[in-house]
């Protein structure tokens, strides 16, 4: 008789293993157990298997990498405190041609479907089982991403040189939220369109608020904004 016997006892996993009346036992504990059916069926034994493959966001090389995109819990409370994002609105992406849905909760965190995840980021490379740019990828029912509300927000706070709030700013961006364009990332020529179409009175002054728009922006580092 020959074979292979499992018990499992408080001290970890015990296998046997019978060949020619001879036997011979290991002692496992879980996490030679998990690397041991890793190897043989590629998945760890504890891992819970979730429906849709809404996993634990991947293998942890994924969660890691995630978390270096997007450090930091509550990452969207600023786009709730400036009012361009409300609690309990519903957020969705696409990847690999399904469609994730999201809830934000009161502390800014993603509830995906009763699972929660605290940052854009994480919560897209849960969805998606793979890594993911959660700021380009969630958006609005209005079709706009979460970095279009952190843009909008930023051109709404803005102040010139005296304090005031800029309009011409504050129209940019809305400008290029809708061209799908880079609003911190200065481009002469769309300036030129910006402002053929925005019939604005005073060019000038126009031209100056922008400037300093830029300079704010690469002082920043918003122009490189993910």
């Amino acid at each position: 008789m020959s074979g292979v016997v499992v018990e499992r006892g408080p001290d970890g996993t015990s296998l046997t293993f019978v060949s020619g009346g001879i036997s011979v036992s290991v002692l496992l504990t879980p996490k030679q157990v998990d690397e041991l059916v890793t190897k043989l069926v590629g998945r760890a034994e504890s891992q819970e298997r979730k429906p849709g493959g809404m996993g634990d966001a991947g293998p942890p090389r994924v969660r890691r990498r995630a978390e270096r995109m997007d450090r930091g819990a509550a990452a969207v409370l600023p786009l709730i405190d400036g009012g361009v994002l409300r609690v309990g609105e519903v957020l969705s992406m696409r990847s690999g041609g399904a469609e994730y849905f999201a809830v934000i909760r009161e502390d800014g965190s993603f509830d995906i479907d009763g699972h929660v995840e605290r940052s854009p980021t994480e919560a897209a490379t849960y969805a998606a089982q793979a890594p993911r740019s959660g700021w380009r990828i969630w958006v609005n029912a209005a079709g706009e991403s979460l970095e279009d509300l952190r843009w909008r927000l930023r051109g709404s706070e803005f102040r010139d040189a005296e304090g005031a709030e800029s309009n011409t700013v504050r129209q940019w961006v809305d400008y290029c939220i809708r061209k799908r364009l880079r609003p911190g990332m200065e481009r002469p020529g769309t300036i030129a369109a910006f402002f053929s179409d925005s019939a604005a009175e005073d060019l000038d002054e126009a031209r100056a608020a922008l400037a300093q728009w830029f300079a704010w922006c690469a002082d920043q580092k918003w122009s490189r904004a993910a």
